[in-house]
């Protein structure tokens, strides 16, 4: 009897130590991820390898890590978390991405970055636009018109379709809808923007959808709706989503080309907008520590 209650107390007591040991183990787990925690990583995505792959070349220490398509270059610049995420073309895959990143590295600030078509005749190739506005060119309400009448574009109406969750006939939807660029990565980027020296680099809207405009009409007519600079594929999505879990966002856009003034296309702009993206996050970096 005296031997069975003995293995009893043994066994509570094992167990207990056990318990101890577990807590302590979790304890120190706890511990190190509130560590490594404690710096927020910032986001830099590029939708294609030539918008991305250059930027992740610039990190110390990179571990990459994928989900689904998505690619994450995890690493450091100036000794700060910085992530460069290669979301992929288009609104729904940098919608996705952006989510993705978010929910699973809780950034400080995401920053969209890449090249762009121009819209604006008084910019020129290598130019870059700060996203002061982005806004979703893409999301339009046809005017009514039957059969045999023909389509006509240009009397298209700007649906914004966070305005309302009631159905697209809500009037209350009918205007364009604008995301700000987050005023301390635009204070950022306009401190360093004297280091470019391969265009201007100035604020503007940048608009964002899933089309590649060829037609110069056309880009006029988006041009004088919505005051767009460039279109790209990827931006208004992602601050879609930032806003959406309050995550500063910027969006830095250089143009490749722009058919409004007969600017030809040039694949050294996405190497040339990274290379400037770099200096703004080093300065961003250094706003952050001397906070």
């Amino acid at each position: 009897m005296k031997k069975d209650l003995f293995k009893k107390f043994a066994s509570v007591a094992a167990i207990s130590s056990m318990f101890v040991m577990l807590a302590g183990c979790n304890s120190s787990l706890l511990n190190e991820t509130e560590v490594e925690g404690a710096e927020r990583p910032i986001i830099v995505q590029g939708p294609m390898p030539i918008e991305a792959e250059e930027f992740a070349k610039k990190l110390d220490k990179v571990k990459v890590e994928k989900s689904g398509t998505f690619v994450f270059y995890k690493g450091k610049i100036n000794n700060y978390p910085v992530i460069v995420a290669k979301t992929g073309k288009g609104m729904e895959n940098s919608a996705a991405a952006t989510a993705l990143a978010i929910e699973k590295y809780k950034p400080i600030a995401i920053i969209n970055q890449g090249t762009s078509g121009g819209h604006n005749p008084e910019l020129n190739v290598f130019d870059i636009v700060l996203g002061e506005r982005t806004t979703n060119i893409g999301s339009l309400k046809t005017t009514n018109m039957d059969e045999g009448q023909g389509m006509d574009p240009t009397t298209w109406i700007p649906m914004d379709l966070m305005a309302s969750e009631g159905s697209g006939s809500d009037d209350s939807a009918n205007k364009v809808r604008y995301y700000e660029g987050d005023q301390e990565l635009l204070e950022a980027a306009n401190a360093v923007k004297d280091t470019y020296t391969k265009g201007k680099v100035v604020e503007g809207t940048i608009g964002s959808a899933d089309f590649w405009n060829s037609e110069v009409d056309r880009i006029n007519w988006i041009h004088e709706k919505y005051g767009t600079d460039v279109e790209e594929m990827e931006g208004a999505s992602v601050a879609q989503i930032a806003d959406a879990y309050d995550v500063p966002f910027l969006g830095i856009r250089i143009l490749s080309n722009n058919k409004t003034n007969g600017g030809t296309y040039n694949p050294g702009t996405a190497a040339a907008n990274q290379d400037y993206v770099y200096e703004v996050v080093k300065e961003y970096i250094s706003m952050i520590k001397n906070k």
